[in-house]
C-alpha cells in the first residue's frame, strides 16, 4: 500500500501546519482525526502505514487500544512537557512539525529488503554491490526526471520508465511498489489521470528506498 498517514490532533494550528506541509508532497495520502479514541477504528479500517499525534498519548492507551496492531508511532510534545518517556512503543519528537522530521519518521520504517537480490547474485557481495549501484542510478534518475514528464503529460515515457523498474521492485522484495508499478505500466494510457496520482504514490516509495539504499 502507498505510505498512508493517520495524524491526531485538536490543535487548529497544527491541523493547518499540516496540511501545508504536506503540500510539498503530494505523494503522501493522510488524514487528520481529533481524538485518540477514533484511532482504534480507524486503523483497523483504512490501513495507514504511520501514525502521528499531538495528544496526550502513553503505552498503556496503546497496549488496551492497538491490540496486535503495529503500525510506527510519532508523538509531538511540547518544549514544556518534561515528562521522561522510557521504553515507549512510540517515537516522540518536538513541535513544531517539519516536512524533514515527518519525512525521516517514514524512511525510519523498512521498505526493502535483500534476500532475492541475494539470491539472484548467487551471494557474490561484490555483484550485489554493483547491482545496487545501478538500481540507485536508475531510481535517481526517474525521481528527477518523472515529475517533468507528469507535468508534461508524456505518459508514453512514463510507463517506460515504470515497466523498466517493476522487475527493480520485485528484485528489492519492494512488494507493494511492485504491484503499483505493474497497474501503472499496464493502464496508464487508458485511465491517466488515476495512474499519474498512483504515480505520485510510487515516487514517494522511490525517495524513500534511495535513503535505505545508500
Amino acid at each position: 500500500m502507498p505510505i498512508k498517514v493517520l495524524f491526531i490532533t485538536n490543535n487548529e494550528s497544527l491541523k493547518s501546519s499540516i496540511h501545508e506541509i504536506l503540500k510539498k508532497n503530494l505523494g503522501i495520502k493522510y488524514l487528520i482525526i481529533n481524538d485518540l479514541e477514533l484511532l482504534n477504528p480507524e486503523i483497523k479500517d483504512n490501513n495507514y502505514s504511520h501514525v502521528i499525534s499531538s495528544n496526550k498519548i502513553n503505552n498503556t492507551f496503546l497496549k488496551n487500544y492497538l491490540s496486535g496492531i503495529t503500525v510506527p508511532i510519532l508523538a509531538l510534545i511540547n518544549d514544556a512537557d518534561t515528562e521522561t518517556i522510557e521504553n515507549t512503543l512510540f517515537k516522540t519528537t518536538k513541535l513544531p512539525l517539519t516536512y524533514s522530521t515527518l519525512f525521516s519518521f517514514l524512511c525510519e520504517t523498512p521498505i526493502l529488503a535483500y534476500g532475492t537480490l541475494e539470491s539472484y547474485a548467487l551471494d557474490d557481495p561484490e555483484f550485489i554491490t554493483q547491482v545496487k549501484g545501478l538500481i540507485v542510478e536508475e531510481f535517481e534518475n526517474n525521481f528527477k526526471e518523472i515529475p517533468q514528464l507528469i507535468k508534461n503529460n508524456n505518459l508514453t515515457e512514463i510507463k517506460s520508465k515504470t515497466h523498466q523498474m517493476v522487475s527493480k521492485f520485485a528484485l528489492l522484495e519492494m512488494n507493494n511498489s511492485f504491484e503499483l508499478s505493474k497497474e501503472i505500466d499496464l493502464n496508464i494510457l487508458d485511465e491517466p489521470e488515476k495512474q499519474l496520482q498512483n504515480m505520485a504514490y510510487l515516487l514517494v516509495d522511490i525517495e524513500i528506498a534511495l535513503t535505505q539504499l545508500k
